[in-house]
């Protein structure tokens, strides 16, 4: 079986990864509107998908669409683009006055949001126990 993994850090099996990542999308469906995009070749063959969902963000308590996963297996052809400008097209038809998305900062994706127009608003901190 084919695991991405993304920007995981966990070292995991893919078997174990593929169970805590099950979890943890099975938690987030419990919550929110959802909607997954996915970009298939002529052939059918998968090429990425986003996952948007719509939430009531806890700082201005309005309904926020977060963009909770991107990935296409070729990139520089625009399809990340498209899957990007579909979810963000129908976040705003539902009624999300904006979009947020948490990317890590050695992410080489981080230049790619901001030349989308996305921009830093706050700073996740974290500290190992």
């Amino acid at each position: 079986m084919d695991v991405s993994r993304g920007f995981s850090r966990a070292e995991l099996s893919d078997e174990d990864y593929v169970s805590a990542y099950s979890r943890v999308i099975n938690r987030l469906l419990a919550h929110g509107e959802h909607k997954f995009f996915v970009a298939v070749d002529p052939y059918g063959r998968y090429l990425g998908h986003v996952w948007v969902c719509i939430m009531e963000d806890t700082v201005d308590f309005v309904p926020t669409a977060y963009i909770l996963d991107v990935e296409t297996k070729i990139s520089g052809l625009g399809i990340g683009s498209a899957l990007l400008e579909r979810a963000e097209d129908w976040a705003r038809k539902k009624g999300a006055p904006k979009v947020s998305l948490r990317v890590e900062l050695d992410n080489p994706a981080l230049n790619w949001y901001r030349r989308r127009g996305y921009r830093e608003r706050a700073f996740i901190l974290e500290k190992e126990l």
